[in-house]
């Protein structure tokens, strides 16, 4: 599968939704690569990650599309299995870029990335209809800030109560999920490493197990015990914000 993260418009989390797409995909071990097309590379490496590093991931340049296709190619040629990860500029380049892929005969599930502003929605509308491929084509509502998300999204959903009309039909009947607003997806950046790479510490042991564990890493040194015990208290909160993201994805991508 090729998934491809485009929205015209800057600052609508398409990278974040790119690296939480990579990091679903790498909990179901799949393998997939990852490729940013942005003049500001590296942005999607981090160095403390076992999920996104040189061989996972690579940042080009935007006048480098063509590479971009070729490599995709090339891989998905040599290896079935493989998924790929266009996360697309914004802009011009990125029109271009979408009528390139939409002649690509591969299976695809183009990802539409927007926040809950009316004029993000907008420009979210419009790569909608220019990738014009509704069947195919699900939306991330990004930086959510409650449960009450239909409410957030108000000029996505639409409400009657309020008066408030879609800024688009298309979003009526659209797939969509959602990621929620939190600060630990830039604790886990500040750590170098992804939401995932946080929260698999607490995912992948319980806590009988990470006590004997760190009891044994700091012996008899509390301070340091204290020390490895608050990061597993931040792996435990990216673990429960990677599952619901987990959660709320599955309902429409099929990983």
């Amino acid at each position: 599968m090729v998934y491809i993260i485009a929205n015209t418009k800057g600052g609508v989390g398409k990278t974040t939704t790119a690296v939480n797409l990579a990091t679903l995909l790498a909990f179901r071990e799949k393998k997939f690569k990852i490729v940013e097309l942005d003049n500001s590379n590296n942005s999607m490496i981090f160095s403390n990650s076992e999920i996104l590093n040189q061989d996972t991931a690579v940042s080009l340049q935007l006048d480098q599309k063509t590479q971009a296709i070729g490599s995709m190619m090339f891989n998905l040629a040599k290896n079935k299995e493989m998924d790929f990860i266009l996360d697309l500029g914004g802009g011009d380049d990125s029109k271009v870029m979408i009528e390139s892929l939409k002649e690509i005969d591969l299976p695809k599930t183009w990802i539409i990335p927007t926040t809950s502003d009316k004029k993000y929605l907008k420009n979210a509308s419009d790569t909608f209809k220019l990738i014009d491929d509704s069947q195919s084509t699900i939306f991330v509502l990004n930086k959510a800030n409650s449960q009450e998300h239909k409410t957030e999204f108000m000029y996505f959903f639409g409400s009657q109560k309020y008066g408030v009309k879609a800024v688009d039909e298309c979003f009526t009947d659209s797939q969509y999920f959602v990621i929620p607003s939190s600060p630990f997806f830039q604790i886990a950046e500040d750590d170098e490493q992804t939401l995932l790479d946080l929260a698999l510490l607490s995912i992948e042991k319980n806590e009988q197990e990470i006590t004997k564990d760190f009891l044994e890493m700091a012996g008899d040194d509390e301070s340091s015990f204290i020390k490895l015990w608050e990061k597993y208290e931040k792996s435990k909160e990216a673990a429960k914000l990677f599952l619901q993201i987990q959660k709320n994805a599955k309902q429409v991508l099929k990983i």
